[in-house]
């Protein structure tokens, strides 16, 4: 027999479950604790706290009040486990097949207890479910996940080309593979994104960058900039068809004409370059010292006198800038200072490439955070374009095989066809369809190593499945964002021979497009963008740098007073966008967003505010009291008053916890579990300052795509 419960606990069931929802939030998601208020009761929900997290599976546990009308609030914590949905670019996660686990009320009975379950079972996929990315991002850096580093990434450095001039680096993907141009005396090179022709008659070679024109007698150079003249008409013409270049609203803001000098490279490099001679400053509290006049992230450390840069995430070595020899560094090797470098400096970003820092643990867990989407298994598809008959080459190390002359991920697995497609898994009888939606990964995918250009596909997975859908999910791997060394970092570090035929079809690329990265925004590329360089030309398939696409999160300012660089995050999403055959107001960083139909997205915030509760009449808000309570694994209830914990007793009291928990000598009996420590309270108090720090920080961000100057005038340096 069910034995009925006053309706104040019915209460706690939809606010626990909307609780972590922005729409819900008055002001904004940082606001907590959240609270319901009826002639029943007044429900208090405090901040829930992340247990663990596996895949696209949570656990979490959340403290909660309940006070009955004239009397003491009731205390008390609910555990449950949800599948999750992700929505990067919504900055949401969807809560489904929520199921609650453990209920602790130490002021309910039994029976109230029993019956609260049964109700929350019932009930909880009734109410509003969304729980904020960026609390989930903090509160990862608690939970006890391994995160497996790829430990056969290339890290070997590529051509690091040092440079006290503005230059532009024009990387050409091995020789120069020459096409000729139907119905001129045009040759063009088709092994590069950016635009450059030799006119046969004159054999001159031209090449363009934005409203620059360079020429030369070799391809590998010297160029020179065209100043005073102009290149053939057919030139132009040719120019005016293939280029893609930026709108008038992402072009450079520039207070003085910059004509970049043109390095071009036919393997894998980098150009970092400083203006003028390097000049250097200390960073507070540590023995390093920082280039002021770069825009890259150019450090030395003053006992080694070694200077060290950030590349893709990877740390390399030199006693010379301009001399060499570079030698790549693991975090762990790096000078004992760099985990002090400030975060507020001008250098502070690098942090995140820093094994033990907040920001490189955090860069971390968000790498294993997958995007999800459910797939329409009737109008998903695909259409796989080979150049000629499909040529298939054998994976080394594995009895699979991956098809060469496509844009397209093909794999032969065991006699069938799979073809992975902007992180949807299709497969088929034939190599040329027809394709149906995949509702299951081969294991095989897994033993693909990162000297395969495929390698990004072990990172898009199926999760489930219906006859109607397929429940799929990627983590930033697929995009090339992996994790080595307790950071993350760009690309696998090797080149991956393209395929040229009657089409080219570049690889997946890891230098020579200046990859940073931004804790809110993910990876971005800024090659010469602050000269108005960012153009591609001819069409390539796939996107020529990345694993099928790229996020757009970089947008960095040039400190110097001159020209502070412009919105490259808008300029790279339109090059994306470009490649990708959408306009530039299209591009997304979501992967699935990229599809006409058969994709529904997940986790998107509702546009009407969803009710507080079945029957309740009211709608959770935002609480103006102190987000102070927690609860412990066991359900003990805990303050934080202004810094001293106090833990709730039976009677309702608020008690001092003694600093170190429960004393050897204080053996709790079996019906007294340990009071955690001051230590794991504080970890739980610094996780929930640091998310809403990064909500903040996100909010900011995502405002205004220009990267803030810092100390404009007399330097800005991008942050």
């Amino acid at each position: 027999m069910r034995v009925r419960a006053p309706k104040s606990f019915i209460v706690v069931l939809g606010l626990l479950c909307a609780a972590w929802s922005p729409a819900l939030a008055q002001k904004s998601d940082g606001q907590w604790p959240r609270i319901i208020e009826n002639e029943k009761a007044r429900v208090v929900v405090y901040q829930p706290q992340l247990e663990s997290f596996n895949d696209v599976t949570l656990a979490a546990r959340a403290a909660v009040s309940v006070t009955p009308p004239k009397k003491d609030p009731i205390f008390g914590a609910v555990w449950f486990d949800a599948r999750t949905s992700v929505n990067r670019e919504a900055r949401t996660v969807l809560l489904e097949e929520t199921k609650v686990t453990e209920i602790k009320f130490p002021g309910a009975t039994p029976e109230q207890e029993a019956w609260l379950r049964n109700v929350i079972e019932t009930e909880i996929p009734n109410w509003g479910k969304y729980i904020s990315y960026d609390v989930l991002v903090a509160q990862l850096a608690l939970v006890e996940k391994e995160a497996s580093a790829s430990e056969r990434l290339n890290n070997k450095p590529p051509d690091i080309v040092y440079a006290t001039k503005p230059t532009v680096l024009i990387i050409i993907d091995g020789d120069p593979i020459l096409k000729d141009v139907e119905g001129s005396s045009l040759k063009s090179v088709v092994n590069t994104p950016y635009f450059i022709v030799q006119d046969k008659s004159t054999m001159l070679w031209y090449l363009k960058g934005s409203e620059s024109w360079y020429t030369g007698n070799d391809v590998l150079g010297p160029w020179s900039a065209m100043m005073s003249s102009q290149p053939p008409q057919a030139v132009r013409e040719l120019a005016a068809k293939s280029v893609s270049t930026p709108p008038d609203s992402a072009k450079a803001d520039t207070e003085a004409s910059v004509v970049p000098e043109i390095v071009v490279r036919t393997k894998p490099a980098e150009v970092i370059q400083t203006d003028g001679e390097p000049k250097l400053e200390p960073l507070k509290d540590t023995s390093l010292l920082y280039v002021t006049n770069s825009e890259d992230d150019i450090l030395m450390d003053i006992a080694s006198q070694q200077y060290y840069v950030l590349i893709a995430g990877r740390w390399y070595t030199t006693r010379s800038l301009a001399g060499g020899p570079w030698e790549y560094v693991p975090g762990e090797k790096l000078p004992k200072d760099f985990p002090n470098i400030p975060a507020g400096s001008d250098v502070g970003d690098v942090r995140t490439n820093v094994p033990g820092t907040t920001e490189a643990k955090e860069a971390v867990l968000e790498n294993s955070i997958p995007q999800t989407a459910e797939v329409d298994r009737k109008t998903a598809a695909v259409t796989v374009t080979y150049d000629g008959e499909p040529k298939f080459e054998k994976i080394e190390g594995t009895s699979m095989s991956y098809a060469v002359n496509t844009d397209k991920s093909v794999l032969l697995i065991g006699g069938r066809y799979y073809c992975c497609d902007k992180a949807i898994w299709f497969e088929s009888d034939k190599a040329t369809g027809p394709w149906v939606v995949s509702t299951k990964v081969p294991d095989d995918v897994q033993s693909i190593p990162p000297e395969n250009p495929n390698y990004n596909v072990k990172y898009v997975y199926i999760y489930d499945s219906t006859p109607e859908v397929v429940y799929v999910g990627y983590t930033p791997a697929y995009y090339g964002s992996y994790v080595y060394g307790g950071c993350v970092i760009y690309g696998t570090g090797y080149h991956y021979q393209p395929w040229y035929g009657a089409y080219y079809y570049p690889r997946p690329v890891t230098y020579g497009f200046a990859v940073h990265y931004n804790p809110y925004m993910g990876w971005g590329f800024s090659f010469g963008i602050s000269y108005g360089w960012m153009t591609v030309s001819f069409g390539h398939y796939g996107g020529y740098w990345g694993a099928g696409g790229y996020g757009y999160g970089y947008h960095h300012g040039y400190h110097h007073g001159y020209h502070h660089g412009y919105r490259q995050g808008f300029g790279a999403g339109y090059i994306a966008g470009k490649n990708q055959g959408n306009r530039p107001e299209q591009f997304k960083r979501n992967s699935y967003e990229t599809r006409d139909k058969g994709v529904r997205q997940t986790a998107t915030r509702p546009t009407q505010q969803p009710a507080g509760g079945r029957g309740t009449g009211s709608r959770p808000k935002a609480s103006q009291q102190p987000n102070n309570v927690y609860a412990d694994k066991n359900g003990n209830v805990y303050r934080n008053n202004n810094g001293n914990w106090q833990q709730r007793d039976s009677k309702g009291n608020w008690q001092s916890t003694n600093k170190g928990g429960t004393k050897p000598s204080q053996q709790p009996s079996a019906s007294q579990q340990p009071r955690p420590s001051t230590n794991d309270l504080n970890k739980q108090y610094q996780a929930r300052e640091r998310s809403n720090q990064r909500q903040q920080s996100y909010q900011q961000q995502s405002r205004s795509y220009s990267r803030p100057s810092g100390r404009t005038g007399g330097g800005g340096r991008r942050r």
